[in-house]
């Protein structure tokens, strides 16, 4: 007997589906009384349309309303589809992350192991297509807690079989300083990170840094910790906040010649790490962004119509994620960034040279150090 396909939502990342095959399954789950969230069931009421008969294709999605704002107060359990069965019932419960608070604050998320371990596959797929060493130890300066990165980058870790070092990275304590334009404030904060990096790379075995580019500048202040990096890191991952191409550049070519420097793009909202494209160009290009299509997918587009830029232009990013555990259709992300089609020929954007926009609805954006 052959067995059944299995439905696209349950695909794994590395071997997309067709795009419009998702969308279809994705509204089916998600607006079935029987399967959907409490949240997306109610929300159905008051759409002008009827998401299991209009909403077909990828092009349907921009029909739905940006609803990320809302994350900020949705209880989380409203928004786990009844499909899973109760949450007191789940071998594994959610892991619940919240965005840094760069708009305000923060929006919540949470994952369930099913599709955290599809993602969680296809990043490690993509950092390997970079030649990233194993066995060796990784030292992630980024934050932890509430923010899903932290749980990914020790994960990661123990992917390639290395030791996980971290350190205290709270970056809405350093947002909350630029906010009250305490400078002397943020100033304190900083070194107060930089010094345990210190700490742990003078005592420490670490062949792989995971680090926020403020956090790069930052170090580069202290002769001592650009030899310890010469000295004992491989690689070293950016990512959290924007990088210009002049710093990139230069880090690759003056500061850290020896080091192989990879850019990960990663929001909350899209529930993944984009790995920048691999090959030739990674040490003389702008960082390209290829995300997971068609579960995360990105357009670039002029905010003021919705209507795609050019390829090669700047415009602001839109992102849908779709899967069996959350469908965040038609958000605009709090950043602009440079049109490529996607390196993988699969549908909707690629993204280069990521920058904050200045303010997001009524809120200012403030980066700080992730």
């Amino acid at each position: 007997m052959i067995s059944p396909a299995p439905s696209p939502l349950d695909t794994r990342w590395e071997t997309p589906p067709d795009a419009d095959e998702l969308v279809s399954e994705a509204v089916d789950w998600h607006f079935d009384p029987k399967t959907g969230s409490r949240f997306w069931l109610e929300r159905a009421r008051s759409l002008e349309f009827d998401p299991r008969k209009d909403v077909r294709t990828v092009a349907d999605l921009t029909l739905f309303p940006n609803i990320v704002d809302e994350l900020r107060d949705i209880p989380v359990e409203d928004l786990v589809p009844q499909g899973y069965g109760p949450i007191s019932g789940l071998t594994v419960p959610p892991m619940v992350g919240e965005s840094g608070g760069t708009t305000g604050v923060p929006k919540r998320v949470f994952s369930l192991p099913d599709v955290r371990e599809r993602s969680w596959s296809w990043y490690w797929s993509r950092l390997a297509e970079h030649g990233l060493p194993r066995d060796v130890n990784w030292l992630g300066v980024v934050p932890t807690g509430p923010h899903m990165v932290g749980s990914l980058a020790r994960d990661t870790a123990d992917h390639f079989g290395g030791i996980f070092f971290s350190l205290d990275l709270d970056p809405r304590w350093a947002k909350r300083c630029i906010a009250r334009g305490d400078a002397e404030g943020l100033k304190g904060y900083v070194e107060h990170l930089i010094d345990q990096i210190e700490w742990i790379l003078t005592s420490q075995r670490v062949g792989v840094l995971a680090i926020t580019p403020p956090l790069i500048e930052a170090l580069c202040r202290r002769e001592k910790l650009v030899a310890l990096i010469k000295e004992k890191i491989s690689t070293m991952t950016w990512s959290g906040a924007s990088m210009d191409a002049d710093t990139a550049d230069l880090l690759r070519t003056e500061v850290f010649p020896e080091v192989e420097i990879i850019g990960i793009f990663g929001s909350t909202m899209i529930f993944c790490g984009i790995p920048q494209r691999p090959g030739d160009l990674v040490r003389t290009a702008p960082a390209i962004f290829d995300p997971p299509s068609p579960f995360s997918t990105f357009s670039v587009v002029e905010p003021d119509t919705g209507e795609l830029v050019p390829y090669g232009e700047r415009g602001q990013v839109v992102s849908h994620h779709i899967t069996r555990n959350l469908f965040l259709p038609n958000n605009l992300e709090r950043d602009t960034a440079i049109r490529h089609e996607h390196g993988l020929g699969l549908v909707g954007d690629a993204i280069s040279e990521v920058m904050p926009v200045a303010t997001l609805g009524a809120a200012k954006v403030i980066e700080g150090v992730y």
